[in-house]
């Protein structure tokens, strides 16, 4: 450091000497210093022997652009705003106004349905429905040498027109019903003994009906309702029918009580050519024999009755006053009286009871209840002296009901048909002849003391099922036997849909062992102190079974299997049913 201070030193001062000959002189001078001198070395800064790149990354600027804010020129075109709909409540499935059915199956038998209505309206509706069964002949293994065809027609025209707070609703209606008396065995009975042109009969019938209903749903007013029904039939032997029911019901509720009243009467004019028959069946044979008849009768009916709600508590009192025109005894009271009580919200429903009324008896219930009865039958009102009943129904859960309870009746005039042996002739013609293949009406009392239970399940659509179970006890009057009454019944019917494209519904019942009676002697079956034979029917099993393919929601196929167990049973003693009859066919809504 020493030695840098002294070099600075020469310098400056040489420089200065310099300066100063050019002005005046030249000076020439020599200097030795003398001391000890040290020497370093620095450190050489080299290159290295492989260059290293190193990537500078530059960042680009984020170009911008921008524009001046200008007023946007809008166009104002007012439109109208249409009312707001709200649907209350879901829309309506769509309605097809008709549909028609039709199939053919065994031995000839022909189905047939046609259905039409106008649809839904506010101020009315109508429609027309048409209703074919007819059949070639039973299989009854007898070489059709006995006429077993037989077919029913039916027609039913009927309209609505909807008031203000009224309904006027009417209709007329055409029946047209063919049967047979097949129930005897031709091996024993040759033509000359049965006239085999009579054993065809038929029943034509003709009516109408009309009706006035008031809703008024205020407390002050009173509502009512007239219904007026009137028919004609007539059938092959010159029997004729004429029947009109009537019936005026009014009602009013006060505060939480609603009081109601209903007359009526029914009148009913029954004429045929033939013999006087007694209420044992058996004709009274008087000189006029074989003649023209006719029988008038009438029921007139007065039941008042008041019915309230009180909590979970619903009771009904009133009375019913009868009077008829035939009869040892015209007039009838019988008292009316109902209550149940609600449970656990539904859950059990005890109710009680008790009632009675009078019943006219015409020859077109009793052929649509046995068509194989005679010609000239005779026709009494059944008196039901009392009904009694209690039970208990409810509901386990929302898909399972039952009920379970026990009837109590006590009828006068019922109504039993006895296989009869009439036999009227002269000596040309023969006017009536009956081998045990005609019904005859007996009426007698008899009280019938029934237990029965219910089950009932409903799982939606998809499948639904009902049980039911009949134990009837009886108690005869004059008669014997309840003639054709079983004590047993059993019913089960059930319905499961697969994926909306088939249905299979099923129905299968069990009826117990009846006495049957006859006037007619009967193979192995002993004559009994008053001339009749006594015999039991076996009890039947029977399942009516339809499978129905839906290809659409208007066009569907069915099949229809009847004693689909092929068991050969009689309902009426002497006529054998049908062992199995197959139908197919097509149902196509519109």
């Amino acid at each position: 450091m020493r030695f840098k201070h002294i070099l600075l030193i020469i310098i400056a001062g040489a420089m200065g000497l310099n300066v100063m000959a050019q002005r005046d002189s030249i000076i020439n001078m020599e200097s030795e210093f003398e001391g000890e001198r040290k020497l370093f070395l620095r450190d050489a800064n080299k290159l290295t022997t492989n260059p290293v790149i190193k990537e500078q990354m530059v960042e680009m600027v984020t170009i911008r652009y921008s524009t001046l804010p200008t007023r946007k020129t809008v166009l104002i075109e007012p439109k109208p705003i249409l009312p707001a709909k709200i649907n209350v409540e879901e829309k309506l499935a769509k309605l097809y106004r008709g549909y028609a059915r039709a199939g053919y199956g065994t031995y000839g038998t022909v189905p047939a349905d046609f259905y039409f209505t106008d649809g839904r309206s506010k101020k009315g509706t109508y429609g027309v429905h048409y209703h074919l069964l007819r059949s070639s002949g039973l299989n009854l293994n007898d070489g059709d040498t006995i006429p077993d065809r037989f077919s029913d027609n039916k027609i039913e025209l009927w309209g609505k027109k909807f008031l203000k707070k009224t309904i006027l609703e009417g209709g007329l209606d055409w029946e047209r019903n063919v049967s047979h008396w097949y129930g005897f065995d031709n091996t024993r009975y040759t033509s000359s003994d049965v006239v085999m042109d009579s054993l065809r009969q038929r029943l034509n019938t003709f009516g109408g009906h009309a009706s006035y209903k008031t809703f008024d749903r205020d407390s002050a007013d009173l509502n009512y309702r007239f219904d007026l029904a009137i028919r004609n039939t007539t059938d092959l032997y010159n029997g004729r029918e004429t029947n009109v029911d009537w019936v005026a019901f009014a009602s009013k509720l006060i505060n939480t009580e609603l009081f109601s009243g209903e007359i009526g009467m029914n009148y009913n004019s029954f004429g045929y050519t033939g013999p006087d028959i007694g209420r044992f069946g058996v004709p009274i044979l008087d000189e006029d024999g074989i003649r023209d008849r006719k029988y008038d009768n009438a029921v007139i009916r007065f039941v008042p009755m008041a019915q309230t709600i009180w909590r979970d508590l619903r009771a009904k009192v009133g009375m019913g006053l009868y009077i008829e025109a035939r009869g040892d005894n015209p007039g009838h009271f019988y008292p009316l009286a109902e209550v149940s009580y609600n449970l656990l919200d539904g859950l059990i429903v005890p109710y009680a009871g008790v009632r009675g009324s009078v019943e006219p008896t015409t020859y077109l219930g009793l052929y649509r209840e046995n068509p194989f009865i005679q010609t000239f039958p005779d026709l009494r009102n059944r008196n039901n002296k009392l009904e009694g009943y209690g039970g208990i129904g409810g509901a386990i859960s929302k898909t399972v009901s039952f009920n379970a309870g026990v009837n109590y009746n006590s009828w006068e005039n019922f109504a039993y048909f006895v296989n009869d042996s009439l036999n009227f002739s002269d000596t040309v013609t023969t006017f009536y002849r009956s081998v045990g293949n005609k019904f005859t009406i007996i009426y007698d009392n008899l009280k019938a003391l029934n237990f029965h239970g219910e089950l009932a399940i409903y799982s939606g659509e998809k499948w639904k099922a009902n049980i039911r179970g009949d134990y009837y006890q009886y108690t005869e009057g004059n008669e014997v036997h309840a003639w054709h009454q079983p004590s047993l019944k059993f019913t089960a019917s059930g319905q499961y849909k697969l994926k909306d494209k088939f249905t299979v519904s099923m129905d299968l019942f069990y009826v117990g062992s009846r006495w049957a009676k006859s006037l007619v002697p009967v193979q192995d079956v002993e004559r009994e102190p008053d001339g009749s034979y006594h015999f039991k029917l076996n009890g039947y099993t029977d399942a009516n079974i339809m499978v129905e393919y839906r290809y659409n929601k208007r066009l569907s196929a069915w099949v229809q299997m009847n004693n689909a167990f092929a068991l050969k049973y009689q309902r009426w003693s002497a006529y054998n049913n049908q062992q199995f009859l197959g139908i197919m066919g097509v149902t196509y809504a519109f």
